[in-house]
């Protein structure tokens, strides 16, 4: 772990088995307007892990990763992420500690479209607090955009690209700041059947390249199948069952077998 790092980090927490847990959520609850989203949710996110969640739409999916960055805060619980309690940050430096670790890629992409490909890349590398030099942020920008397949369309604007070239594009941006956790809000969302198996292949690579742990949100069965080395599904504001994609398809209870059919 860089210095940076280890400076706001504490020691990550270490299961039985020794292998780290970089996220650790208990009983965690979030209500607007007094409608309860989630209620007393907990789960661990383990290094090296793509955990994909699963859920009817309402069931507070996107309210969950957007807790784990501080979008939203929780009501009560206790949440860490790679070893720090969140929930007692204050300072805004502590916060841009745990986000340059984590990455979040939204559902839509989210790319600037009055910026090049290469531009969109070097926007986060020039808000770091170190910022690189010219011919490290090349290096960095050339490295993420050959594991995403689109080195060639460094100079193109996102006008120019496919869906299925946005959401690779904007995958190397979220890597590009080298993150210890991806979040994936809905990765495959409006692309075709081939497009989505690509995506969740490369999701996959980023794992096995790159060791990121990822908490992966979709509706995508396919995508949760390639992806996922653990499945968790949402039901009535805590995850109601988990378990390998096999182990749930063969589920004796028939609300969880009903997301397989």
């Amino acid at each position: 772990m860089s210095e940076t790092a280890t400076k706001y980090f504490k020691r990550q927490p270490r299961t039985d088995t020794g292998v780290p847990r970089v996220i650790e959520a208990h009983n965690i609850h979030k209500a607007f307007d007094g409608n309860k989203i989630l209620k007393g949710l907990s789960f661990n996110l383990h290094k090296s892990e793509n955990l994909v969640v699963l859920g009817r739409s309402g069931m507070g999916k996107s309210v969950l990763i957007k807790c784990l960055v501080g979008l939203i805060p929780p009501d009560k619980g206790e949440l860490c992420v790679l070893g720090q309690n969140i929930m007692a940050l204050d300072r805004e430096e502590d916060w841009m500690a745990i986000r340059r670790k984590v990455g979040f890629l939204f559902q839509g992409g989210a790319l600037y479209d009055s910026m090049s490909v290469r531009e969109n890349l070097e926007f986060p590398l020039r808000r770091q607090p170190d910022p690189m030099s010219k011919g490290e942020m090349k290096d960095a920008i050339a490295e993420v955009l050959e594991h995403v397949g689109l080195l060639e369309a460094i100079h193109k604007m996102p006008a120019e690209l496919s869906g299925g070239m946005k959401k690779r594009i904007a995958l190397a941006r979220t890597l590009v700041l080298k993150p210890e956790i991806v979040l994936y809000d809905e990765p495959t969302t409006g692309l075709d059947a081939i497009t989505s198996r690509e995506i969740s292949e490369l999701i996959l690579h980023m794992r096995e390249t790159f060791g990121v742990s990822s908490v992966i949100i979709t509706h995508d069965m396919p995508c949760a199948r390639i992806t996922a080395n653990r499945i968790a599904i949402l039901n009535e504001g805590r995850f109601g069952a988990e378990g390998t994609y096999d182990e749930l398809e063969a589920s004796g209870e028939e609300w969880v077998r009903s997301y397989f059919e």
